[in-house]
């Protein structure tokens, strides 16, 4: 296998990744918007899931308020 061969391939894993956390994400959304489950399940379905850090502001980035 060649580097150019290896990138594709990795590619692909990488595109697959990012379908399944996008799925992951829309049943957590689902899940919360029907009451299933409480936003605190919800924060730890999408942190179980390392979607979390999709979400949430990167540390040290506040809101501005003290």
């Amino acid at each position: 296998m060649n580097q150019r061969d290896y990138l594709l391939a990795e590619l692909r894993a990488a595109s697959l990744r990012a379908r399944l956390a996008i799925a992951d994400i829309n049943s957590v959304g689902m899940a919360l918007k029907a009451g299933w489950i409480t936003p605190e399940e919800a924060v730890q379905a999408l942190r179980e899931c390392d979607c979390l850090r999709l979400i949430e502001p990167p540390k040290g980035s506040g809101n501005g308020k003290t």
